[in-house]
């Protein structure tokens, strides 16, 4: 307590009462006093100083988790070679969850972690979403993985995430990255060129002729169109580049088609595909392009629409719905999953044995409605 002006010190506030002037500390939320030193004096700065040291070694206590807990997995995870390995996209969307985890879970100990613990956790995540659900749980289990696959560690019992299900996409949502068929790719690579969006038709090209997800898509320079001599001495071009998503690299023969709708427009810039002014795509903006596109061509009848939740017509193509169209063509042409997984940048095969699966279906449904067509013709011989 002082009634002596002095020079301020930091996170010091003065409040006077009563023809006095009490000192308190104040930082954010955070208040201590009254001090107990004088005003301006080295012993307030002292003072101030330890409160301030005593701040950040709470702070500190808060944000280091327990061993043997969900917290300190978590953050073991967010520092490991599996987690810097993935895609930057992909760190950024894990890291969400990571810190909503650590806020929410952290204390937990793994001994409490069981598959019955594990699906009430999923189930109160369901109502904001499948996806949102599946991948808070998806990132759980890549923290809790050392603990699970190491049989000397008796933290966690047996592995709780086994047989665990995932939570369902519900049906009304419709299939998520519908496949295009090649009559509405034909029509928007019509409306692209008549628009004068030769930049976005090849966008498109890209997807649906190479694959490409559409972080390549945005990036792929020109350069890494490489014009090559096969051993018959035939030209081609090939496709040289590390993709975006996995690091996979990309070697393969560019599709005559692509070829062909590459040669036939202008290169505006240091990508193969490109904006209206020219510049290299943002995927947002790649999104809103098309999107545009979509909605006028389903307006009009040109490819499939569909009606939101405010009745307003929409259309459910978006550009991953391209790279399906080309693994479905691989898997129906009789590409095996290695050759799907390769051309695709596939990490893994699951989504190549997905393309083969539904293929198989289709020819098997097709023989199918064959021998009701034989059937009907040979009911219809017989009755005449």
């Amino acid at each position: 307590m002082t009634d002596e002006p002095s020079p301020p010190i930091r996170y010091v506030q003065r409040n006077r009462r009563n023809g006095q002037t009490y000192l308190y500390f104040r930082k954010g939320a955070y208040r201590e006093g009254p001090l107990l030193s004088p005003d301006g004096s080295e012993a307030l700065r002292a003072e101030v100083a330890a409160i301030l040291r005593r701040m950040a070694t709470a702070e500190t206590a808060a944000k280091t988790p327990r061993p043997n807990t969900i917290g300190g997995m978590l953050s073991a995870y967010n520092r490991s070679a599996e987690f810097i390995s993935k895609a930057r996209s992909t760190q950024r969307a894990y890291q969400d969850y990571i810190d909503e985890m650590i806020s929410d879970l952290g204390d937990v100990m793994l001994s409490d972690v069981s598959q019955a613990w594990l699906r009430a956790l999923r189930d109160d995540s369901a109502p904001r979403g499948h996806r949102a659900a599946n991948l808070r749980m998806q990132v759980l289990k890549n923290a809790l993985a050392p603990a699970i696959d190491d049989q000397t560690d008796d933290r966690i019992s047996g592995d709780p995430f086994l047989k665990l299900a995932k939570v369902k996409r519900p049906h009304a949502l419709g299939e998520p990255h519908p496949t295009w068929t090649d009559d509405e790719v034909s029509a928007v690579l019509e409306e692209c060129l008549r628009r004068g969006l030769p930049g976005l038709a090849r966008a498109v090209g890209l997807g649906r002729y190479a694959g490409f997800r559409r972080q390549t898509i945005c990036a792929l320079p020109r350069s890494a169109r490489v014009p090559t001599r096969a051993s018959d001495g035939s030209e081609h071009i090939r496709l040289l580049w590390l993709t975006e998503k996995r690091k996979v690299a990309c070697d393969k023969r560019e599709d005559p088609r692509l070829t062909a709708l590459i040669d036939s427009t202008p290169d505006r810039g240091p990508t193969i595909a490109y904006n209206d002014r020219g510049q290299p795509f943002r995927e947002r903006g790649l999104n809103q392009s098309l999107d545009r596109v979509l909605l006028s061509l389903a307006k009009a009848g040109k490819v499939r629409a569909g009606v939101n939740a405010k009745g307003e017509l929409t259309c459910p193509l978006d550009i991953h719905g391209l790279r399906h169209a080309r693994g479905n063509e691989i898997a129906e042409s009789g590409g095996s999953d290695a050759e799907i997984m390769s051309h695709l940048e596939h990490a893994t095969d699951r989504a190549a044995r997905i393309y083969r699966r539904q293929a198989s279906r289709r020819r098997l449904a097709d023989a199918a409605q064959d021998r009701i067509d034989q059937s009907v013709r040979a009911m219809s011989k017989k009755d005449a």
